[in-house]
């Protein structure tokens, strides 16, 4: 299929009867799952893939993309209006956004923050159809030992360019490739670590281990902390005003234009790089922001532009991260990995078959992407007031409400209540690697990436050798795989001798 005809198709499709209402449905419950602090896009993609099951290829790939393409917009609204992210790629929003709100402009921060991510979503989503003829052609060049080198790669990224302790993230990254040995091995067909359960004899099912570790342990931790689910609420702006100031920031977004193209710029670039994610995205175009504005003094006070720059760069990722993933099967985040794990569901391949025979299902989740960031801007601009209300309920009656639904999907998975204690068991896990700082995101990326790497690797043994690694390709991802984490090493060894 060539690449005009995937085009037509994937526009086709995605404004299809069949496709587009799951996309609208997608799209609200992601904006709503934004607006709940606490609760973030990997929240809304594992709830997403439990309804995978039942649907065709196009139609799960738009409720599931679009549920994860507003999540920032929702989560932007409650960092302006309440002081309380409701994602960590959020965060940066909190420099400028609330004092926004507090000089009584918090409806022009909303509009400028829902079409920056707009306009961001859109740039990265266009960088990914200009990217798809080069990815066609690079991807040829990646057999068994190029994945598996790539694999190691990732996971260092992951690990080493988190928020977490790099060590604890390695382990956490190693411990994911363990639990992907859990069931039949591919070569031989033994059972491995099943400790004699035939519910384990397939392995561990990808939803319940998902809705295990992000949204099971983030109910957890709501129930821990207790109180509402935003806190320090101010008096929300009349529904008049707030329409008025959304069209007037909406407005100072594309006035901005030049600095969202930059941002966004920075945000695809670091989406390609796995492990980085939409929170740095964020920080590093705030930073670009404020050096670039004509008035940095004002940034932290309530300067618009330090809200346009950091929403525009975490949209702007996606593109960026669904490049890899799409071209080499490499998650560069978590919310790629469930995304992942959602196209094995749907009995979809990455690789040089997608590029190839379907690109109009790519062509699909760059319009998803597009279509589903323009639902959330309208959505937020006449559902600010009522969806926000959501967040004065109190953990005492959402958690029990959120974890029925979550076992529900746990259960729907295979129809098997062995699933409902996997989730539970991983929630437990999720929680505690939460509390002492090990990475979930990177323990779900080694589980993912270890169903492909052991048979890429025993590919790569059986046909170049044990010496696989020493072909150009995968001596330049080797080198620098141990070029980075010696890096990291010797500036954490500096950092703490300074200390």
């Amino acid at each position: 299929m060539t690449i005009i005809e995937g085009l037509t198709s994937g526009f086709l499709q995605s404004i299809s009867l069949s496709v587009l209402p799951y996309l609208a449905i997608g799209s609200i419950f992601g904006m709503i799952i934004g607006i709940i602090p606490g609760l973030s896009g990997h929240f809304a993609m594992a709830m997403a893939v439990t309804f995978l099951y039942t649907m065709e290829p196009g139609a799960g790939i738009a409720f599931l993309l679009g549920a994860h393409a507003t999540v920032a917009q929702g989560g932007g609204l409650t960092a302006i209006l309440f002081s309380t992210p409701g994602t960590g790629q959020n965060a940066a929003t909190l420099l400028d956004g609330p004092p926004m709100r507090d000089q009584g402009r918090g409806g022009v921060a909303v509009g400028a923050a829902m079409a920056s991510c707009f306009l961001g979503a859109t740039f990265g989503a266009l960088v990914l159809a200009a990217l798809l003829p080069v990815l066609r052609s690079v991807v040829l060049f990646f057999g068994p030992p190029e994945v598996v080198m790539m694999a190691f790669l990732a996971l260092t990224f992951v690990a080493v360019l988190g928020k977490e302790d790099m060590v604890r993230s390695l382990i956490a990254a190693l411990l994911g490739l363990l639990m992907a040995m859990v069931g039949l091995d591919n070569v031989t067909n033994t059972e491995r670590f099943t400790m004699g359960s035939i519910n384990l004899s397939d392995g561990l099912s990808l939803v319940p281990v998902i809705l295990g570790l992000f949204a099971v342990a983030e109910m957890f931790d709501l129930w821990a902390t207790g109180g509402s689910l935003a806190r320090n609420v101010q008096k929300p702006l009349s529904a008049r005003e707030t329409q008025r100031q959304i069209f007037q920031g909406i407005g100072l977004a594309f006035k901005n234009w030049w600095l969202v193209v930059r941002c966004s710029a920075i945000g695809t670039s670091i989406g390609l790089v796995p492990g980085l994610g939409s929170a740095a995205a964020a920080f590093i175009a705030y930073g670009h922001a404020k050096q670039t504005s004509k008035s940095p003094q004002t940034f932290g006070k309530g300067n618009v532009e330090g809200v346009i720059g950091p929403e525009a760069a975490n949209d702007a990722v996606e593109g960026g991260a669904l490049a890899s993933t799409i071209a080499f099967g490499i998650p560069g985040s978590s919310s790629m990995a469930i995304l992942l794990s959602g196209l094995f569901i749907l009995g979809m391949e990455t690789g040089p078959r997608m590029l190839n025979q379907h690109v109009d299902v790519v062509f699909i989740m760059i319009f998803t992407i597009i279509i589903g960031n323009l639902i959330g801007t309208v959505l937020g601009m006449f559902l600010v007031n009522p969806m926000s209300r959501s967040t004065s309920v109190r953990a005492e009656v959402m958690v029990p409400v959120l974890m029925a639904i979550i076992m529900t999907g746990a259960y729907a998975t295979d129809r098997a209540m062995f699933d409902i204690g996997v989730a539970v068991v991983f929630g437990v896990i999720g929680y505690l690697m939460k509390l002492l700082n090990y990475s979930r995101a990177a323990m779900l990326i080694g589980l993912v990436l270890g169903f492909s790497l052991e048979k890429n690797l025993y590919l790569a043994l059986l046909l170049d050798g044990p010496y696989f690694f020493l072909q150009p390709i995968p001596v330049l991802l080797g080198v620098i795989t141990l070029g980075f984490l010696a890096y990291n090493l010797w500036a954490n060894a500096r950092d703490k001798r300074k200390a």
